[in-house]
């Protein structure tokens, strides 16, 4: 049998297709979708949308991950080193079965997101992330349709992700309904204090200036779960090298704003938080319930956990939390357009 060039490329091809479509299974169930769109800068922000298939949706989440990951690595299941996350058996996937259609994007340079001057998890200002995940929120109706349009909105926001739900809750809290913090990224006080980080502190915005890109800051490192950590160690899209100091720079920045405005926050909240956290300071999930003008907010203790609350230890626990918590302050849902909501957006 002679096999020719075109015959050899055609099942190749749909070899790919195949392998592309059980990916694409893998990573977004029987409902799921993703789309790209070019932001202001025109960078290509890559976007996840897991629609809730019951009849009456209750609200949408809108997934917001941490520093040197990305939507599937934070909020898919786990399924150890070497191996891409999946829908199946996710907190996504009984999020849906609860009524909340999810959706998110890869911020700018972090996941399958382009950004500046193609360098990994490195953007200029906090300010552009914030940007773009309003942006986002303005093009839920265009990019998600039906399941995402005209329902409450919940910011989701994991670690690095919870700076950029205050910030936009801080810009235009009329969008949201409420909000769930997990380990959030609100004070870096502790971390401040670790290896180098004291003596870099003062000095941070002068070297920001001259090698915005250099990578100085120190992370972290998950040693009470070390197998969490190999994955994301192994993991090709996610970034586990220093905070480059641009990057530094604007995240004590930027915690530093949060903190000094906490009281104007008035939406309902529940932010979860372990004291064995050394990548971020527990105490800013402590002063966001003491300072913050919500009347219904409260604080979660995580014991046993370190940082990765929907991965680690007793994350079953804090899921039925997080759906207790949907229900109480959702049983009457309520939406504001954007266009409404806009209204009181102060650029």
């Amino acid at each position: 049998m002679i096999v020719t060039a075109a015959t050899f490329a055609a099942v190749l091809f749909a070899s790919q297709l195949r392998r592309k479509r059980k990916e694409g299974s893998i990573l977004l169930g029987s409902n799921g979708f993703t789309k790209q769109w070019k932001n202001a800068q025109g960078y290509d922000i890559f976007s996840y949308f897991w629609p809730t298939a019951v009849d009456k949706p209750k609200g949408i989440l809108l997934l917001l991950h941490g520093h040197g990951v990305y939507v599937v690595f934070e909020f898919l299941k786990s399924r150890g080193v070497g191996l891409e996350r999946v829908y199946e058996g996710s907190w996504i996937e009984e999020l849906n079965k609860q009524g909340y259609s999810c959706c998110g994007i890869d911020a700018q340079s972090k996941g399958r997101s382009s950004g500046y001057k193609q360098m990994r998890t490195m953007f200029d200002s906090f300010d552009d992330l914030v940007n773009d995940d309003l942006d986002f929120v303005s093009k839920l109706p265009e990019l998600g349709g039906e399941k995402f349009s005209n329902l409450p909105i919940f910011p989701f926001a994991m670690s690095m992700g919870g700076a950029r739900a205050a910030m936009m809750i801080l810009r235009n809290e009329a969008l949201f309904k409420a909000a769930l913090f997990y380990a959030p990224m609100l004070s870096l006080e502790r971390v401040s204090k670790q290896g180098l980080n004291p003596y870099l502190k003062p000095l941070i915005t002068a070297i920001s200036l001259i090698g915005p890109h250099w990578r100085l800051a120190a992370a972290a490192t998950n040693d009470i779960y070390p197998d969490l950590q190999a994955e994301f160690d192994n993991d090709v899209l996610s970034d586990n090298g220093m905070t480059r100091v641009r990057v530094a720079s604007e995240y004590l920045r930027v915690t530093t704003h949060i903190m000094e405005n906490l009281e104007k926050i008035t939406l309902p909240f529940v932010t979860f938080h372990s004291d064995g956290d050394t990548m971020v300071d527990p105490d800013g999930s402590r002063r966001l319930v003491q300072e913050s003008s919500s009347k219904i907010k409260s604080y979660e203790n995580c014991p046993g956990s370190w940082h990765i609350l929907i991965h680690e230890e007793g994350n079953e626990v804090t899921l039925q939390k997080t759906i207790d918590f949907l229900n109480k302050v959702n049983s009457k849902p309520k939406y504001v357009t954007f266009s409404e909501a806009s209204a009181q957006y102060q650029w």
